[in-house]
């Protein structure tokens, strides 16, 4: 794969994460008008799922029942968050989700996959690193807390494998489209009993709309194409790290939030920990075209 196909890859992963970093941000206008978690995840999916059926062309509406799944993958890595989240610390539950790129490399080098070399693995050592320092250092929580975490982690995990399988490259507004559906189709039944609650006023309903478009449409949109890009599970799962550390950003920008030298220092190495990525990427090229301009110097 080329070098520059590689970083367009890269950089739609990249800015997916970071517009993945905005919907506490949104969330919290959302709870502050009377929406609960149920109410909110069911927006999250909802309103971009109708923003596609209007956009997208004829053509692109047909099932995708592995599109589908993914959306049940992911949505129940939300549902797993939010529910670790009431049991464990947020540093906690945040500290296990992020080796979901230790689990996607494990059943990636298991399936071989995906060779260990030296500059990966450092490059994921600096990443838990990273995101370990940028954390509040509040790791206390039960059993059940550190389960659901792991339990997102899980999921989150599979989605991103799955993604990198079946959505093929020139297909990412109709996958969207349907892992989109499938989040609505998950959390439309508790809903439908009663037990969601929906923001009551328009401020609530504009921070939706935010949430379900830059929060979510935007990214998906993103992360699919970039993953199908790549095509490199282990490389989509480092470069959505930067999820944590620019939520971080946001938050101390936006809603004053406190971040001290180590949360500035942990951000620096997990943006080092990605340059490696793609620096150990630009090495393989170089290895790869090695031998053939040799080969060609020698004629």
């Amino acid at each position: 794969m080329p070098i520059r196909t590689y970083l367009t890859g890269a950089f739609c992963i990249a800015m997916a994460s970071v517009c993945f970093s905005l919907q506490p941000i949104f969330a919290r206008g959302i709870y502050d008008d009377g929406a609960n978690s149920l109410g909110l995840v069911l927006l999250r999916y909802a309103i971009p799922s109708v923003f596609l059926l209007v956009l997208m062309p004829g053509n692109t509406r047909k099932l995708r029942l592995r599109s589908g799944g993914l959306g049940l993958l992911n949505g129940l890595a939300l549902l797993c968050y939010f529910l670790a989240i009431q049991q464990s610390s947020v540093s906690q539950t945040v500290m296990i989700i992020s080796t979901f790129p230790l689990l996607v490399f494990i059943q990636a080098w298991v399936r071989r996959e995906e060779q260990l070399n030296f500059l990966r693995l450092i490059a994921l050592a600096g990443a838990l690193l990273g995101v370990y320092l940028t954390l509040d250092g509040d790791f206390s929580g039960g059993l059940s807390g550190i389960l659901f975490a792991l339990g997102a982690a899980i999921f989150y995990a599979s989605f991103i494998i799955g993604t990198s399988r079946w959505v093929p490259p020139g297909d990412t507004l109709g996958s969207s489209a349907w892992t989109l559906f499938g989040g609505v189709a998950l959390f439309s039944v508790p809903a439908l009993l009663g037990l969601a609650e929906f923001p009551a006023s328009t401020y609530g309903w504009g921070m939706a709309l935010a949430l379900g478009i830059i929060g979510t449409l935007v990214p998906f949109l993103l992360l699919l194409k970039g993953i199908a890009i790549l095509k490199r599970q282990f490389d989509a799962a480092m470069f959505s790290s930067v999820e944590p550390i620019s939520a971080t950003f946001f938050a101390a920008v936006l809603l004053q939030e406190a971040i001290n030298l180590n949360g500035i220092f942990g951000g620096f190495i997990v943006i080092g920990s990605v340059l490696l990525m793609v620096w150990s990427r630009a090495r393989q090229e170089e290895n790869s075209d090695s031998p053939a301009e040799a080969k060609l110097g020698s004629l």
